[in-house]
C-alpha cells in the first residue's frame, strides 16, 4: 500500500498550499469579522483554478482526480473555512448537479461562469421544518403550460443571497415520496424569488446564509434538471460528493487547530520556559495529531475508493463523520492550550473554534452518518 501522492498530487499539495498561505489566510479574520460572501477570495480562487478543479475542459475547467481535488480542499479550509464553504456551495453542491444532470444547454450557459468566478451558485435543499429528512419538504412544483410554479421556502442557504442561480428541490409529484421530487434551476431576479437578510449565526460568519421563499416563482420547462421525479437520487449522489468535502472541512480545521497550538505554545511562557515544554502541553498536542492524522487517512481512503469506483455510503459517511467531529476536539485543545487569549476574538482559534460546530450538522448530521455506518455494518453481518 503507497501512501504517496502521484506527482500531480503533489504539485497541487506544493503549489495550493503556498497560494492558501500567502493569499486567503492573512485575511482569514477579516473574513469572519466582515460576514457576507467573501467574493475577494472568490475571484482570487477562480484565478487560481480552483473553482474548475472538477470541471471539464470544455467549460474551462481541469477536471482533476478527487483525490487531487480533496488536497486544495483541505488547504483551502485549513486557511479560512467560511470562504471554503462558500466556494464549495457554487462550485460543488450547486456546480455538481449541473455538470451531471442539466442539460448542454444549461451547463453550457452556466458553468464557464463558475470556473471564472462570474457566476455564484446555491443549492436549496433544508426546509424550515426538515433537514435529514427531505422527502418531509413542503416546496411543490406544479407544471403548467409554460413551464413550472414553485411555491414554498427553504432554510440555512448558503449563498443565497448573492447566488445567480440556485438549484432548488421541490415536489412535482407529493404521493410518490422519494420518487416525487425533482430539482430546477431558478435564476436570481426571477419574479416571486426572494431572500432574507443573512442569518445571524455562531460560526462560518464569513459566508452568506439566508432563507429563500418563492411565491408563485414561474420558470420555464428547460429549467428542470434531468427528469422529473429523480431529484432525489440526484440529491444523494451530491451528498456523497459532499460528503468527502465536509471531510475536507474537518481536517483543514483541525490541522488549522494544531498549527495555531504549536505556534502559539513555542511562543507562550510560564515559569521561565516555553509552554510547549510541559507534559499537559504534549499530551494535547498528541491527541490533536492522532486526530488530525485519522482523520486525513479517513477521508483518503474515501477518495481513493471514490476514484476506483468502490466506495460505500459507509466509507464517505466513516470519514465525514470522524473528521468533523475531529475538528471539534481540536479546536476545543487549542482554545484550552492558548487559555484566556483562546476566548478573545483577536485570536485565530476563537473563530476556528466557532466554524467548526457546523461540521457535526451539515451535509447530514453526525446522528445521521451513525446511521448509514450502522445500517451497513448490519448488513455485512446479518
Amino acid at each position: 500500500m503507497d501512501f504517496r501522492f502521484s506527482e500531480a498530487e503533489q504539485q497541487m499539495d506544493d503549489a495550493f498550499r503556498a497560494f492558501c498561505d500567502a493569499e486567503i489566510l492573512p485575511h482569514s479574520i477579516e473574513v469572519d469579522q466582515a460576514g457576507g460572501f467573501p467574493h475577494a477570495n472568490y475571484k482570487k480562487l477562480a484565478d487560481f483554478g480552483y473553482l474548475g478543479l472538477a470541471h471539464e475542459e470544455r467549460w474551462g475547467g481541469t477536471n482533476v482526480g478527487t483525490v487531487e481535488g480533496l488536497i486544495a480542499q483541505d488547504h483551502l479550509c485549513r486557511a479560512c473555512p467560511s470562504t471554503f464553504l462558500s466556494a464549495g456551495a457554487s462550485m460543488g453542491l450547486f456546480g455538481g448537479p449541473v455538470r451531471s444532470f442539466a442539460s448542454e444547454e444549461m451547463q453550457g450557459e452556466i458553468l464557464p461562469g463558475i470556473v471564472k468566478g462570474e457566476l455564484i451558485g446555491a443549492w436549496a435543499l433544508t426546509e424550515p421544518h426538515c433537514g435529514s429528512d427531505a422527502v418531509a419538504m413542503k416546496t411543490t412544483a406544479q407544471r403548467t403550460d409554460r413551464g413550472w410554479v414553485l411555491n414554498g421556502s427553504k432554510m440555512f442557504i448558503t449563498n443565497g443571497g448573492s447566488a445567480d442561480w440556485i438549484l432548488v428541490m421541490a415536489k412535482t409529484n407529493p404521493e410518490a415520496k422519494h420518487a416525487g421530487v425533482s430539482n430546477f434551476l431558478v435564476k436570481k431576479g426571477t419574479p416571486g424569488l426572494s431572500a432574507s437578510k443573512p442569518l445571524s449565526k455562531m460560526g462560518m460568519r464569513g459566508s452568506e446564509t439566508v432563507a429563500l421563499y418563492f411565491e408563485d416563482c414561474e420558470i420555464p420547462h428547460e429549467w428542470l434538471v434531468g427528469e422529473e421525479g429523480y431529484g432525489f437520487v440526484q440529491a444523494m449522489k451530491t451528498l456523497e460528493n459532499g460528503r468527502l468535502g465536509m471531510a475536507a472541512f474537518g481536517v483543514g480545521i483541525a490541522q488549522a487547530a494544531l498549527d495555531e497550538a504549536l505556534k502559539y505554545t513555542k511562543q507562550r511562557e510560564a515559569f521561565g520556559k516555553p509552554i510547549i515544554k510541559f507534559q499537559p502541553v504534549h499530551f494535547k498536542l498528541a491527541d490533536m495529531k492522532v486526530l488530525v492524522d485519522g482523520a486525513r487517512t479517513l477521508m483518503y481512503r474515501a477518495a481513493w475508493l471514490h476514484e476506483q469506483g468502490r466506495c460505500s455510503q459507509a466509507q464517505y459517511s466513516a470519514a465525514k463523520l470522524f473528521a468533523t467531529e475531529a475538528a471539534v476536539k481540536c479546536t476545543d485543545l487549542a482554545v484550552q492550550v492558548h487559555g484566556g487569549y483562546g476566548y478573545m476574538s483577536e485570536y485565530r482559534i476563537e473563530h476556528l473554534y466557532r466554524d467548526a460546530r457546523l461540521g457535526p450538522i451539515g451535509e447530514g448530521t453526525s446522528e445521521i452518518q451513525r446511521r448509514l455506518i450502522a445500517q451497513e455494518t448490519q448488513a455485512l453481518f446479518s
